[in-house]
């Protein structure tokens, strides 16, 4: 979705590109990347996002609108942004240990062993 509203964003507007990154959502993508990476590898459910961050989201979705983005892609938004409604009620509170974000599990785990 923010790959498609970037493109649409790039074809229609004569924006400069840190306009256009923040306006689709893309300034977001080096960091979902590198949580996505991260969260495969622990194993999570899902990528981990600052509840800041859904208005980069919200955007996207509102610029799609505006710019006449696939109407697929624009359900594929409006959806993904229910859910962060959804989630957003869930939000746990971060913390930093040694300069890294760390969120606190959503389950405990069992002790290995």
């Amino acid at each position: 979705m923010i790959e498609h509203a970037r493109r649409c964003l790039e074809a229609e507007s004569d924006a400069d590109p840190q306009t256009i990154g923040n306006a689709s959502g893309a300034a977001l993508l080096p960091l979902l990347y590198a949580r996505a990476g991260a969260a495969l590898a622990r194993g999570a459910e899902g990528v981990p996002m600052l509840v800041a961050e859904i208005g980069h989201v919200e955007a996207a979705v509102v610029n799609l609108e505006s710019y006449g983005g696939h109407e697929t892609v624009l359900c594929e938004g409006h959806s993904l942004l229910e859910r962060f409604t959804v989630l957003s009620e869930e939000a746990r509170a971060g913390r930093t240990v040694d300069g890294v974000l760390r969120l606190p599990r959503s389950t405990p785990q069992a002790p290995c062993g």
